[in-house]
C-alpha cells in the first residue's frame, strides 16, 4: 500500500447556530459552558458526497444536511424536530435518511417516552412518518386512529439487497411483544413478515433481512431462540434467570457461517470477551478478542460477518484493528494527532472518505474530513466554538483503595496551573457518575472543566458496580446501592484529603441521577463529611422508585440486583426518609419531563426538607429531561451551581 501524505488545508463550511461572531472573545462563562454541542453525530452518505449532522440552532439541536460535491454548490438544509428531541438518524441511501425523534408523553396514565420515525430526502423533500396511525377500537363501539407502538424506531435490518425497504419491529396487537414488518421508506406502506411469538421482546435479523434470533422475556426468565435461515424452525439455545443465574452469553451479531454467532461473556480471568458460538454443538469455539487485564467493550462486524476491529477499556478506550486499511488509518491518526484520541465516526461505502473525531481532556472536539482519493485531511467543524481551551485542565487516571481493600480507579482534574506536586488544600468537588451501571472515562467533560476553571479540584470515581471493569466488578455493586458503592465514593474523598489535595473543610459532593442520589444519601450516611451538595434528577425514595418501576417492562429486574439487601430496608437507603440527618446546604434540580427518574422524587424531597427547616434551594426545570438536553437548562444549572459553590466553599 502506497504511503499517504496528509496536508492540513482548512475548510470552513457553514456552521448552523454558531453562537459567536468573529469579533467575540473566547470565554469560560457559564453561558459558554452551557451551550449545547455545536455539532455532533456527523455521518457521510454512502457515496461520500453529502454529510448529515445534528447542530446547535438557537439553543436546540437541528438536523443539518449539506453537500460536499462542488456540482451542488454547497447546498445546505436545516430541519427541526417538531418539539421533540433527535435520538438518531441514518442515511438509507444517497438521497434519503431515516430519523428517530423522542417525546415525553403519557401512556395509559403513566409517564412514558415515545418515538416517532420519519424518512426525509436530504433536501427536506418528501417527509413521511414511516409508522402510520392505526385504527383501533376504544371502550364501547367507538373507533379512532392513534399511535399504537410506543417505540417506532426499532430497525432490525436495513436490507442490503433492497434499497427501498427496511425491517421494522413494532408492537400493536400485543404490547411489548413486536411483530416484524417490511416497510417502504418512500411511502410507509408495510407488510408483516413475522408475527410475535412466545413473549419475544426483541428480534435480530442478519444483513440481508433473515430474522434468525429472538430474545424472550417473562418476569425474570430469559430464553434465546435461534434458526439458521429466515424460514427454518426455531430452537432454544439458552435459558436463564436474569437475577439468580449467571448469564451464559449475550448475543452480539451474525457471522458468515449460519451455524455460528458472535456472543460476549466473561473469560477465565473474569474479563469481558467476545466469542464465536456454534449453535449445533452448543459450544464456544473461538475467543476472537484477547486483551489480558482489560474488558472488551465492543467489536465491529462488516457486512460479510467478519471482524474488523475490537475496542477494550483500560484507563482509556483502545482499539485493535484487524484490517490493513484500518491499521494504516490508525497510524496516520496517531501521527497527525499526538496526545489526542482520534477515531473514525463515519465512512463512505467504498471506504475512501471518512469523518474523523479528535478530542482530549483539554480539547472539546474537532471533526475532520479525510479523502483518500486526494490524500487530504481537512478540518470540518469544532464542537464548542467560543470556549477558551487554553484555560482547560488535564485529566489524570489515579487509583485508591476502598476500606475493604478493593482498588478503585478514578480521574483527577486540578485547576489550570496547579500540578499534583503543588496542589495543597484545594476546595474540592467529588463527582460520582450516574447509572449506576455506567462509568467515567478520559476525555472532555463539560461539568468537570466548568468546575476546574472556577478553581475546584474534581475527583470522579468508578465505584464498584460501574461498568467497563468486567462483570465481576459490576456484580460487586449488587446489594450495595446504598452501601459499599457509597463507601467507595467517600473513601475517594478521604484519599483526596490524605494526599493533601483537598481542604477537608471545603468539600462539596455533586452528581446527577445515581450520582445525584449519592450526593444526598451520603449526607445521611456521613452527616459531617461534606459541606454542601448539588443534586440533579436524583432518586430520593426507593419505595416510590420500586412502585414506579413495576409499571415498566424489565426496569425493576434491571435495578433489583443492585438494590435488594436482606440486611436493610428500602427506607434505610432513601434520603427522603432521613432529611432530619441532613445539616448542610443542598442545591437540587429536576426536570418536569424527566422519564428516567420521576420529577416527584425531588418535589417531595424538597418539601420534606423545607418542612424540617433545612437549607435547600430547589430549582424546577420546566420541560426538562434527565440529561440537561436543553441549552437554557444547562446554562441555568451552571449559573446556579457557580453561585452556590462560591457561597458554601
Amino acid at each position: 500500500m502506497r504511503r499517504l501524505f496528509f496536508l492540513f488545508f482548512l475548510i470552513y463550511p457553514f456552521v448552523v447556530g454558531h453562537a459567536y461572531g468573529a469579533e467575540e472573545k473566547f470565554s469560560i462563562s457559564a453561558e459558554t459552558f452551557g451551550q449545547l454541542r455545536n455539532i455532533t453525530k456527523v455521518q457521510l452518505s454512502p457515496n461520500g458526497k453529502r454529510v448529515a449532522s445534528l447542530r446547535n440552532f438557537k439553543g436546540q439541536m437541528a438536523l443539518v444536511t449539506e453537500s460536499l460535491d462542488p456540482a451542488e454548490k454547497g447546498q445546505i438544509y436545516v430541519s427541526g424536530s417538531g418539539g421533540g428531541e433527535f435520538r438518531w438518524f441514518r442515511w438509507l441511501n444517497n438521497d434519503r435518511l431515516a430519523v428517530s425523534i423522542g417525546f415525553a408523553a403519557k401512556r395509559y396514565g403513566n409517564n412514558s417516552t415515545e418515538t416517532r420515525f420519519v424518512a426525509i430526502d436530504w433536501d427536506k423533500k418528501n417527509p413521511i412518518n414511516l409508522v402510520k396511525k392505526q385504527k383501533v377500537r376504544n371502550w364501547g363501539s367507538i373507533s379512532s386512529y392513534m399511535w399504537v407502538s410506543q417505540f417506532q424506531d426499532n430497525v432490525i435490518s436495513y436490507l442490503s439487497d433492497d434499497s427501498d425497504h427496511i425491517l421494522l419491529a413494532l408492537d400493536g396487537e400485543k404490547i411489548n411483544y413486536p411483530d416484524v414488518y417490511r416497510v417502504n421508506i418512500h411511502t410507509g406502506d408495510r407488510k408483516r413478515v413475522l408475527k410475535s411469538k412466545e413473549n419475544v421482546i426483541a428480534w435480530k435479523a442478519d444483513e440481508k433481512g433473515a430474522i434468525r434470533l429472538g430474545i424472550s422475556h417473562y418476569k425474570a426468565k430469559t430464553r434465546i431462540i435461534y434458526r439458521e435461515t429466515g424460514k427454518g424452525s426455531w430452537k432454544t439455545i439458552a435459558r436463564y434467570d436474569v437475577i439468580d443465574d449467571d448469564i451464559p452469553f449475550s448475543f452480539y451479531g451474525f457471522s458468515s457461517d449460519p451455524k455460528v454467532i458472535y456472543v460476549t461473556k466473561l473469560d477465565e480471568q473474569g474479563e469481558q470477551a467476545y466469542y464465536r458460538y456454534d449453535m449445533d454443538k452448543g459450544e464456544f469455539i473461538e475467543k476472537i478478542t484477547n486483551k489480558d487485564g482489560a474488558n472488551v467493550t465492543g467489536i465491529d462486524i462488516d457486512k460479510a460477518g467478519n471482524i474488523e476491529d475490537y475496542t477494550y477499556l483500560d484507563d482509556n478506550e483502545e482499539t485493535v484493528h484487524k484490517s490493513k486499511l484500518w491499521r494504516s488509518l490508525s497510524r496516520m491518526l496517531d501521527k497527525n494527532f499526538p496526545d489526542h484520541e482520534a477515531y473514525i465516526t463515519s465512512y463512505s461505502k467504498d471506504k475512501k472518505q471518512f469523518i474523523i473525531y479528535v478530542y482530549s481532556a483539554t480539547n472539546p472536539g474537532d471533526y475532520y474530513f479525510l479523502d483518500l482519493n486526494s490524500g487530504r485531511l481537512d478540518w470540518f467543524s469544532e464542537v464548542y466554538p467560543g470556549l477558551d481551551d487554553d484555560k482547560l485542565s488535564p485529566m489524570k487516571s489515579v487509583t485508591y483503595q476502598a476500606r475493604d481493600g478493593l482498588e478503585i480507579q478514578a480521574y483527577l482534574s486540578l485547576p489550570m496551573g496547579i500540578s499534583e506536586d503543588n496542589a495543597k488544600n484545594l476546595p474540592t468537588v467529588i463527582m460520582p457518575h450516574g447509572g449506576p451501571f455506567a462509568h467515567d472515562s478520559y476525555g472532555y467533560d463539560y461539568w468537570v472543566q466548568f468546575l476546574t476553571t472556577r478553581g475546584y479540584a474534581v475527583l470522579q470515581m468508578n465505584y464498584r458496580g460501574s461498568t467497563g471493569k468486567g462483570q465481576e466488578f459490576e456484580e460487586m455493586g449488587h446489594n450495595e446501592w446504598g452501601g459499599k458503592m457509597l463507601d467507595d465514593i467517600n473513601d475517594g474523598t478521604r484519599w483526596m484529603i490524605a494526599e493533601g489535595y483537598t481542604d477537608p473543610k471545603r468539600i462539596c459532593i455533586v452528581g446527577g441521577s445515581y450520582g445525584g442520589y449519592a450526593a444526598l444519601q451520603n449526607l445521611v450516611k456521613e452527616p459531617d463529611f461534606y459541606k454542601c451538595s448539588v443534586s440533579l434528577a436524583p432518586v430520593t425514595d426507593m419505595l416510590t422508585f420500586f412502585r414506579n418501576a413495576r409499571k415498566y417492562l424489565g426496569l425493576k429486574d434491571r435495578y433489583l440486583p443492585y438494590i435488594r439487601n436482606e440486611e436493610g430496608s428500602l427506607s434505610d437507603i432513601s434520603p427522603y426518609r432521613h432529611v432530619d440527618k441532613i445539616n448542610v446546604p443542598v442545591l437540587l434540580f429536576h426536570g418536569t419531563d424527566d422519564r428516567s427518574v420521576d420529577y416527584k422524587h425531588s418535589k417531595m424531597f424538597a418539601k420534606a426538607m423545607k418542612k424540617k427547616k433545612k437549607n435547600i434551594r430547589f430549582i424546577t426545570l420546566e420541560d426538562g429531561d434527565h440529561h440537561l438536553s436543553r441549552q437554557k437548562h444547562r446554562i441555568k444549572f451552571f449559573q446556579e451551581m457557580e453561585k452556590f459553590l462560591k457561597k458554601n466553599l
